[in-house]
């Protein structure tokens, strides 16, 4: 490999197209042409989430700023909400609710596992939910959700459905549209092949409007989708300056998914998962997450206890391959291998080897 081969969970590899957007003079954010340039990827953001009908958001901030501007957007003090806790950022999304005073019960599968849409159905009808929030990827256990069932779940029960689809966006199937959901957010840095630095979030008209009718105000300056709007409406009026190169880089990554084409993405993305899955499994790895649920945009590994850190330096050092170990306490017995954006099958196959060798030598 030329450079370096990032297969962490986030941030991965850029086309060169990407890092020469990057590396452009830089223009002031009132410049016309970066409006223009603004205005365009706003509608290829729209394209990505397959978000026709709704608003669409683009702003400089990480996915846990995504997360945070959809809590406030839905959270009044004392509202019951329910969060689908299966990893990290589920455990992540209960906290920001706390935060924002509210009253949070959880549904957690237990680790690896996924959110079963029967539960899901039977803990709201149990309770007066203002909101559902679900991660579809988590990176932290490398679950997959069933995040179409469970949507209509939520909406069958008259409850708000909001999406952490940091991981999947671009990567693996979400359709905003199709599924209904009130709100779901990405971050740049993943399956979208851009820059850390960009959160994108597809609203639903109607949440939109009930957003400007709540009664209590939002209570968060920069994540507030209410000051965002006017942004994203004309591009040309200031509220915060982004990120301009972010943005520009952003355009050029959101333009490549455009021309590979959200179905043939999916299906790469599908494809390469399978071979790395089939790969790890022929070493004799236990892979964390149950059958069918496994993503299609990271993966998780067990490796025998304390061989974690082995295995990580050399694919490092021997291939020039960057992975995740496993968080918490599952630090130096579980690997993480993020294989989204531009990864190509080639490059899958080398992975495949490179483990191999790495866990013989561990």
């Amino acid at each position: 490999m030329e450079e370096r081969l990032l297969m962490v969970p986030g941030p991965t590899n850029l086309s060169k197209r990407v890092r020469e957007a990057l590396s452009q003079p830089q223009v002031g954010h009132t410049d016309p042409d970066f409006a223009k340039n603004f205005s365009e990827t706003l509608q290829l953001a729209r394209k990505a989430f397959r978000n026709n009908n709704g608003h669409q958001f683009v702003f400089t901030g990480t996915g846990t700023v995504g997360m945070e501007a959809a809590v406030a957007a839905t959270v009044e003090a004392g509202d019951r909400v329910l969060v689908l806790n299966t990893g990290y950022f589920g455990q992540r999304m209960v906290d920001i609710n706390r935060c924002y005073g509210a009253e949070v019960e959880e549904l957690g599968p237990g680790f690896g596992l996924h959110a079963d849409p029967d539960e899901v159905r039977k803990k709201l009808a149990g309770g007066n939910f203002k909101a559902l929030y679900v991660t579809h990827v988590d990176t932290g256990t490398t679950v997959s959700n069933p995040i179409a069932a469970i949507v209509k779940e939520a909406k069958d029960a008259g409850v708000m459905a909001i999406v952490d689809g940091v991981c999947s966006v671009g990567g693996v199937e979400l359709d905003f549209d199709r599924m209904d959901a009130d709100l779901a957010f990405a971050g740049s840095q993943k399956a979208l092949a851009a820059p850390p630095g960009a959160i994108l979030i597809a609203v639903s008209k109607g949440f939109y409007a009930q957003l400007e009718a709540r009664k209590d105000r939002v209570k968060t300056y920069y994540s507030n989708l209410l000051r965002w709007k006017g942004v994203m409406d004309d591009p040309r009026t200031y509220f915060a300056t982004p990120a301009v190169q972010l943005m520009q880089a952003l355009n050029q990554a959101l333009k490549e998914v455009d021309e590979e084409g959200l179905e043939k993405r999916w299906s790469r993305h599908r494809s390469n998962a399978k071979i790395i899955r089939d790969g790890i499994e022929g070493t004799k790895s236990k892979l964390v997450v149950e059958q069918g649920y496994r993503a299609d945009t990271v993966t998780g590994i067990w490796t025998d206890p304390g061989a974690a850190p082995t295995i990580q330096k050399s694919l490092r050092e021997d291939n020039k391959i960057d992975v995740a170990r496993g968080l918490g306490e599952n630090n130096t017995k579980m690997l993480r291998v993020g294989h989204f954006g531009n990864l190509t099958e080639e490059q899958a196959r080398f992975f495949v080897e490179s483990f191999a060798s790495a866990k013989k030598g561990s």
